[in-house]
């Protein structure tokens, strides 16, 4: 019996079998049970199929879909944290905030940033006037910033941007995001807060290695609350060290218990997500990986069947007044979903995103740029005055039908032929190969359902839709 097949045996008694259990176990099945296991946590992957793509074409490309989009997506990473999370795989910049020193750090991220983004503008002229849906500060830890610098960093932003229309999103920590810290930010112009809080027991958030409290989580939302910011997304993990189906039980209850508003809701990475290429990718092992999937300090990683139950006590709770857009990410039926997730996947929408920092991920339809991921390299591309692109890919005709429908599969609404024809001047999918093909597996596999011109996921297709986009849709050659 494999690794992964003990793992998904790995089962709580004390709740019901996992629905994919039956799926998962099928020898037929076992290209997906492997990819489950290998890539728990499930990323979203929609990569270019031509290497070696020349930056300058790629420039082109976006230049032409920025100029055709509505509104793009706009986003600025700050890698710094003080401290690094036993999972994490993101490039980061540790340093003590307090300390002298780090300010001078401060100061040249910021600079650093800045400098990219003008070096942006150069080579994609019609960006300054794009209208930006939304624009995100991601971590690392933003929150991090000392108010001198990310009030410079945004006057930046507002300055060379097109901010018209934009809604503004800022992602914290929970012990940064002081009420005054809030305030600062409430003040610039953002009205969406999220952070990682992973799990609302303090001996799973200690053993993560995150240095805040669960208590420390909800005062956050309480005092984004109380000074006007209503917006307020949490990102919660299952599968993590030490964690049982009752720690996902009980953070589910907690969930409900503070009304949030939205939630996001995804199993453990393990995986190097450089092989992903997915988000911001590190370049170094998390401690976790260092260490394996084994026995940490007198505590075990649930398996893979655990896993499951752990996922379906989510929809079990949160399906009744949220709604999953898209997959993993949740939010309150009587409020929108992420608007920057569906800017970039939704299938009448999918329009480019520009990605501004160490790791960064920039794409439109046809072609796709990875920034540097060491900070060391990125800061002498930038100091040679190139921007600092690790790798460009472009993306063929065939595989950018793929990609779109791929995208719109996760967003677990029906794909839609009709939108489908009207994207890809009257093109069906039912005329793309790999598509078609693919479709074939998935309507035997029971994990699609296929009826006239609309393609929808079954519960099983929902649960596994990542696993089904990075591993069923192949070349026929293939």
């Amino acid at each position: 019996m494999s690794e992964a097949l003990n793992s998904l045996n790995d089962i709580d008694r004390n709740y019901p079998m996992p629905r994919v259990y039956d799926f998962l176990s099928r020898p037929e099945n076992r290209a997906v049970l492997e990819y489950v296991f290998n890539d728990s946590f499930g990323c979203h992957v929609f990569p270019g199929d031509i290497s070696g793509y020349p930056f300058d074409k790629f420039f082109d490309d976006m230049d032409r879909e920025i100029k055709r989009a509505k509104q793009i997506h706009l986003w600025s990473y700050i890698p710094t944290c003080r401290y690094r999370c036993h999972f994490c795989q993101y490039p980061t910049v540790t340093l003590n905030p307090q300390a002298t020193s780090s300010q001078a750090v401060f100061r040249e991220l910021v600079e650093c940033n800045i400098k990219e983004a003008t070096m942006w503008l150069r080579s994609v002229p019609c960006l300054a006037q794009a209208e930006v849906g939304e624009f995100n500060i991601f971590g690392g830890t933003p929150s991090l910033l000392p108010e001198p610098e990310l009030r410079r960093l945004m006057d930046f932003y507002r300055s060379n941007f097109n901010f018209s229309a934009a809604t503004m999103r800022f992602e914290g920590e929970p012990r940064t995001l002081t009420k005054d810290y809030l305030q600062l930010l409430k003040e610039l112009g953002f009205t969406k807060i999220s952070f990682g809080a992973q799990a609302f027991n303090d001996r799973i958030i200690a053993a993560c290695g995150r240095m805040h409290s669960a208590e420390e989580c909800v005062e956050a939302i309480y005092n984004a609350r109380e000074i006007g910011i209503e917006w307020v997304s949490i990102d919660l993990i299952y599968g993590m060290l030490g964690q049982s189906v009752d720690d996902v039980k009980f953070d589910m209850e907690k969930t409900l218990e503070l009304e949030l508003s939205h939630v996001v809701c995804t199993k453990l990475h393990m995986e190097d997500s450089m092989k992903k290429r997915t988000a911001v990718s590190g370049e170094r092992e998390s401690v976790w990986q260092k260490k394996g999937r084994v026995n940490i300090n007198n505590m075990d990683f649930p398996g893979l069947g655990k896993q499951y139950q752990m996922r379906e006590l989510v929809e079990q709770y949160l399906l009744p007044s949220y709604l999953e857009h898209p997959t993993m990410y949740f939010h309150r039926s009587n409020q929108r979903p992420e608007k920057w997730k569906g800017l970039i996947t939704d299938l009448d929408t999918q329009y480019p995103e520009v990605a501004i920092g160490l790791g960064g991920s920039s794409k439109c339809t046809r072609a796709e740029a990875i920034n540097i991921t060491g900070y060391k390299k990125y800061k002498e591309a930038l100091d040679e005055n190139r921007l600092p692109i690790e790798e460009s890919r472009g993306v063929s005709s065939l595989q950018r039908e793929v990609n779109a429908f791929k995208m719109a599969l996760s967003t677990l609404i029906p794909v839609n032929d009709t939108l489908f024809r009207q994207r890809f001047d009257g093109k069906s999918f039912f005329d793309n190969p790999i598509i078609r093909r693919t479709l074939t597996t998935l309507v035997d596999k029971a994990l699609v359902t296929a009826e006239r011109d609309t393609v929808t996921l079954t519960p099983n297709g929902v649960t596994l839709v990542e696993a089904i986009i990075n591993t069923l849709f192949l070349t026929p050659e293939a």
